[in-house]
């Protein structure tokens, strides 16, 4: 099998969950199980950081740009692998300059995710997304050359994800002591007549567990574990 190249860290559970995923896929798929030698290789590095430059007091700059450290991490797991998967939304915002240091073909968690809305024949998706993915919009443009209706949260909602769901689990907070914003977050997002919810923070198949699976949310996380096996073989 290829190699799959992550490039991850941003944050650390949502990378190992797309890992596990991707082991996960390797027993659903028809990839021949003999002991602990039916999985494909993988090249993986965390870069511990946020993907962009930020300013001294740690606010987002108006002009965003890829991390050094970002950049170095893509040229060494693009090295070491047949392609590369980039384990953050918010890091896709730099996927060009990504591919060029990687230089490999980049799984685009934001591309999988709408071509399953396209695939699904949605006219109205909403983004279960914060900050700067949000900010930047990342999804919402993607949408939007396909003819389809994005819808997003209310900022008051959007903020309390962030700040009491996504920042503590990304800490390391216990998911038990973190409350179900995520669940009021789908639910609001129902609320406006969406097609299907796209997961735009890959913390969310955590907070979410189950519900993560239901019919009408788009996970990310799980498309690009399943695009990555069968690309492997």
């Amino acid at each position: 099998m290829k190699t799959i190249g992550i490039v991850g860290g941003m944050g650390q559970w949502a990378t190992l969950d797309i890992l596990n995923r991707i082991f996960r896929a390797s027993v659903d798929y028809p990839v021949p199980q003999y002991g602990n030698r039916g999985y494909p290789k993988m090249y993986v590095a965390f870069v511990n950081r946020a993907p962009m430059i930020l300013n001294l007091d740690g606010s987002y700059p108006d002009k965003l740009e890829p991390s050094e450290t970002l950049l170095e991490t893509a040229e060494l797991v693009g090295k070491n692998s047949d392609f590369v998967i980039i384990a953050s939304n918010t890091a896709h915002i730099f996927i060009k300059q990504i591919a060029e240091k990687a230089e490999k073909e980049i799984v685009s968690l934001v591309d999988l995710s709408v071509s399953e809305a396209v695939k699904r024949k949605c006219k109205k998706v909403g983004v279960l997304a914060i900050g700067i993915t949000l900010r930047e919009k990342l999804f919402q443009n993607a949408l939007k050359e396909h003819g389809i209706e994005p819808v997003i949260l209310p900022e008051e909602l959007e903020n309390k994800l962030d700040k009491r769901a996504i920042y503590p689990l990304q800490e390391g907070e216990e998911l038990q002591n973190i409350p179900k914003i995520a669940l009021e977050s789908i639910e609001y997002l129902r609320t406006q007549n969406v097609d299907s919810i796209i997961l735009g923070c890959t913390e969310l198949p955590i907070l979410l567990d189950d519900e993560a699976d239901e019919t009408d949310i788009i996970n990310p996380s799980q498309l690009v574990a399943e695009t990555a096996i069968k690309k492997a073989l």
